[in-house]
């Protein structure tokens, strides 16, 4: 029986929280019409045990296959979807989602317009008992190409997307990409459409192993997206952006191609640098980071 929604989510020694993740599936409202599509990432706890019995008592697919990491263990179960499927969503293995994550995310998806549309939402952030302690950013500077260049401001467990997405996702991948739900925004963001929902749907997790995680304390929060923009990510986002532009540039407006390439020629001068920090249209969400993000642009942080 053909289904209307399948879940993709790549799991790595997450027996801890995974079957409260799983529940939640299963207490989705409308789980008659979700698949559940499942790549362990070469675990070595319980986790395989743990999915062998969703599998046996709900009929969810299991790959079991050896660590590739979490971009190319995505792009794995982007290969093995069911096309039948309409829309895909992408799941954290120690979340919680909210009974009525689809019927929000299908409201805003569900149109005839066939091109690469995205979803995301807020995140109620919990700590590790799922007592809440906080809300995700809502991008009130809004949803753009130029935000989606230097930040992600859709949350991979909350994504969901056509399947005209999923096709550009399956045909246009490269191994320059940074975070895969980052690359989606930005791609989407180019070529299709981003609905960013301020409800809450997905219960966030933090915890000692999250890989990436939400710092709620403004000054830590401020101190911690300097040192990443500073030392690591500014570098990889441009190696992204540069990534994509090689990908989508016969295909992206003129606007946005021009965009890239006075954001990519600042690699060659500081006047051109200086050029770029007055006249370019790159944004994040806060004027703190906007700032902060000129400043390294000028000093030469963004390169590749």
């Amino acid at each position: 029986m053909n289904k209307k929604i399948q879940i993709l989510l790549s799991t790595y020694n997450g027996e801890k929280y995974l079957k409260e993740q799983l529940d939640s599936y299963t207490n989705l409202s409308n789980f008659e019409e979700v698949k559940v599509l499942i790549r362990d990432d070469g675990s070595s706890d319980g986790t395989l045990k743990i999915l062998k019995q969703y599998k046996e008592q709900f009929g969810f697919e299991v790959i079991e296959g050896k660590n590739l990491g979490v971009n190319a263990s995505l792009l794995e179960l982007f290969n093995h979807c069911d096309l039948n499927c309409m829309y895909f969503a992408l799941s954290d293995q120690d979340d919680v989602w909210q009974s009525d994550k689809f019927q929000i995310a299908l409201k805003a998806l569900e149109n005839k317009e066939n091109k690469p549309k995205l979803f995301a939402s807020c995140s109620a952030i919990t700590d590790k008992d799922l007592k809440e302690i906080g809300i995700s950013l809502n991008p009130k500077k809004g949803i753009s190409f130029y935000n989606a260049m230097i930040e992600n401001i859709c949350p991979g467990h909350t994504q969901v997307f056509n399947r005209a997405m999923l096709q550009e996702l399956r045909m246009h991948n490269h191994p320059d990409i940074f975070v895969l739900d980052f690359w989606n925004y930005l791609v989407a963001s180019a070529i299709g459409t981003v609905y960013f929902s301020p409800k809450c749907t997905v219960y966030h997790r933090q915890h000692g192993r999250n890989s990436v995680g939400y710092e709620l304390n403004f000054w830590k929060s401020t101190y911690n997206r300097i040192k990443r923009l500073r030392f690591k990510d500014s570098d990889l986002t441009t190696l992204q952006l540069r990534a994509f532009y090689n990908l989508y540039k016969d295909r992206i407006s003129e606007e946005y191609r021009k965009e890239l390439e006075a954001f990519f020629a600042g690699q060659d001068s500081l006047r051109l640098r200086l050029k770029y920090t007055f006249r370019g249209k790159a944004y994040r969400q806060t004027k703190y980071e906007t700032w902060i993000f000129k400043l390294l642009y000028l000093l030469g942080k963004y390169h590749f």
